[in-house]
C-alpha cells in the first residue's frame, strides 16, 4: 500500500526535526567543550590568519551567491533568490570591512581598531537576519514589473554598503560602542541577541515554508539559520577578540556561508538544470510518440487512401473493376494498340440470377457475384480486366487477344463455375473483336451484348 500525502508529509517533517536535533547536538556540544575545557586567548599570530582567511572565504561565497541569484533571474519574475543575493552582497562587502578593521590588519579605511571590526560585524549580521526573514514573504511570489528596477536595487544595496562603510569608518560615534578595553558591551550584548531573536524567528517562518511545500531547499536554509544561531551564541559570550571562542563563531559562520551556497545553488541552478532535462526526456519521449503517432497516422492515411483509390475503380462487393475504370483501360489499351493488333471484349450475364436472390435470398446472390469475379479472374491473364457493369452483368477485356482467344477464356470460365459455383449457376456470353466488330468502346460494346443477347436467345450457358 502506498504512503498517502498525509503520512509523507510527517515522514519528511520528522526528517527536518531529525537533522535539527543534530545539528543542535553538535554545535551545543563544540560551544559546550569550549566553555568547559578549549576556551583560550590566541595570539593574533594563530588567529588572525585563520579569521582572514574564513571571513576572506564568507566574503567570496557571498559575492559568489549574489552573482547565482542575479544571472539567475534574469528572466524570472521571482525575487527570493534575487533578495536574498542582494543581502549577501552587501553583507559580503561588510565583512570584507570587518576583517580589514581587526588590528594587526592593514590600514586600508580607517585605522583598524576592536570596536570598528565590532559594529561592521554587527550591522552584517543585522543585515543577514533582516534578509532571511524578510525572505520568508518573498517565496514563490512573483512581481514580473519589478523586471525594469533590478539596477535600482542593486544601486541601493551599494549605496548601502557605502553608507556603512563611511560611518563606521570615519563617524563610528554615532553608533553604541560594541566593544572598549573591557571587552563586549552591553549594547553588543543586547544586538547579538535581538539578531537571534530574528533568525529564531527566520527558522520558525522557513519551518513554516517546509511544511506547506516540502522542498529540501529550504532544509538547508533552516540548517543555515540554524548554526548563524549558534555563531550569535559564540559571538555573545567570547570574552577577549583573539580566543577560541570568537574564533568558533566564525567556524559556525563559515560552514552556515556553506550551506548558504549549496542552497542557493540548488534552487537557482540544479533544480531548474535537472527540471530542463526532465522536460527535454519529455519532450524527446512526447516526440517519439508523437513521432510513432504520425508514421500510423500516415500509415492509416496511406491505407484510406488505398481503399478510397480502389473504390473510385473498383467494385465494392465483388473486387472487379467499375464501368469508369474499364474505360480508362480501354482508351489506355487503344493508346498503346498497333496496326495488326487484335483485342476482344467478352459480355457475360448470369442466366436466371434473379431465380437465385428468390430461392437463396441476396446474401447468397451476392456471393454467386463474388465466385464468378474469383474465378475469372483465376483463368484470366494479369494483363486482362474483369469488370462489372452493373447488377449481374460484367465485361472482360481482354487486349492483344483474337476472337478465337476470347472464345479459349470464355470456355475456361464456364469449365471453373461448373467446378466451383455453389450453388450451381451458369453465364451466357457474347465475344466482340477489336477493330473488326467496332473501333470505338460504345460500338465494340454494343457488339458484345448483341452477342450475348443471341446467346441467352439460344439456350444459355454458352456464348456467341
Amino acid at each position: 500500500m502506498g504512503l498517502t500525502e498525509i503520512t509523507l508529509q510527517k515522514l519528511r517533517m520528522a526528517n527536518l526535526r531529525l537533522k535539527m536535533l543534530l545539528i543542535i547536538i553538535v554545535c551545543t556540544s563544540l560551544l559546550i567543550a569550549d566553555k568547559l575545557s578549549l576556551h583560550q586567548p590566541l595570539s593574533s599570530a594563530i588567529f588572525l590568519p585563520l579569521h582572514t582567511n574564513i571571513e576572506f572565504f564568507c566574503v567570496f561565497v557571498a559575492l559568489c551567491t549574489f552573482t547565482v541569484t542575479w544571472y539567475s533571474n534574469l528572466n524570472n519574475c521571482c525575487y527570493y533568490s534575487f533578495f536574498i543575493g542582494l543581502g549577501l552582497l552587501a553583507v559580503g562587502f561588510i565583512d570584507l570591512f570587518h576583517f580589514y578593521s581587526y588590528e594587526g590588519m592593514p590600514t586600508i579605511f580607517a585605522q583598524p581598531c576592536p570596536n570598528q571590526a565590532t559594529l561592521y560585524h554587527v550591522i552584517g549580521r543585522y543585515i543577514m537576519a533582516v534578509v532571511f526573514l524578510v525572505s520568508v514573504y518573498f517565496y514563490k511570489k512573483e512581481w514580473c514589473y519589478l523586471n525594469r528596477f533590478k539596477y535600482y536595487f542593486l544601486a541601493a544595496t551599494l549605496g548601502l554598503v557605502g553608507f556603512v562603510l563611511v560611518t563606521v569608518s570615519y563617524d563610528a560615534q554615532i553608533y553604541p560602542a560594541m566593544y572598549t578595553a573591557q571587552g563586549l558591551t552591553q549594547a553588543k550584548i543586547i544586538c547579538e541577541y535581538i539578531i537571534i531573536g530574528l533568525l529564531v524567528a527566520a527558522v520558525a517562518g522557513y519551518l513554516w515554508l517546509y511544511k506547506k511545500y516540502m522542498d529540501n531547499y529550504l532544509q538547508l536554509i533552516i540548517a543555515t539559520l540554524t548554526i548563524s544561531i549558534f555563531s550569535e551564541l559564540c559571538f555573545i559570550s567570547y570574552e577577549k577578540v583573539y580566543d577560541t571562542t570568537n574564533l568558533l563563531g566564525h567556524i559556525f559562520r563559515f560552514a552556515s556561508y556553506i550551506l548558504i551556497y549549496v542552497a542557493i545553488f540548488m534552487n537557482n541552478v540544479k533544480k531548474p538544470y535537472l527540471a530542463l532535462v526532465e522536460a527535454r526526456e519529455e519532450l524527446a519521449s512526447a516526440n517519439d510518440i508523437l513521432e510513432e503517432r504520425v508514421r500510423q497516422r500516415t500509415k492509416d492515411l496511406q491505407e484510406a487512401n488505398k481503399r478510397l483509390s480502389k473504390a473510385a475503380t473498383h467494385d465494392y462487393l465483388t473486387g472487379a473493376i467499375n464501368r469508369m475504370e474499364f474505360s480508362h483501360r480501354f482508351s489506355k489499351m487503344l493508346e498503346n494498340s498497333k496496326e495488326e493488333s487484335l483485342h476482344s471484349v467478352i459480355a457475360l450475364d448470369f442466366d436466371s440470377f434473379k431465380k437465385i436472390n428468390d430461392t437463396f435470398g441476396h446474401a447468397v446472390g451476392d456471393e454467386c457475384l463474388k465466385t464468378f469475379v474469383k474465378s475469372a479472374k483465376e483463368v484470366v491473364r494479369p494483363t486482362d480486366t474483369v469488370s462489372r457493369f452493373g447488377g449481374d452483368e460484367f465485361m472482360i477485356l481482354l487486349p492483344n487477344t483474337p476472337w478465337d482467344g476470347a472464345r479459349v477464356v470464355g470456355e475456361k470460365v464456364r469449365k471453373r463455375l461448373a467446378e466451383v459455383a455453389e450453388p450451381p449457376f451458369t453465364v451466357s456470353m457474347g465475344i466482340a473483336e477489336w477493330p473488326k466488330n467496332g473501333r470505338k468502346e460504345k460500338d465494340l460494346l454494343a457488339y458484345a451484348d448483341e452477342a450475348l443477347y443471341l446467346a441467352k436467345q439460344n439456350g444459355k450457358n454458352r456464348m456467341e
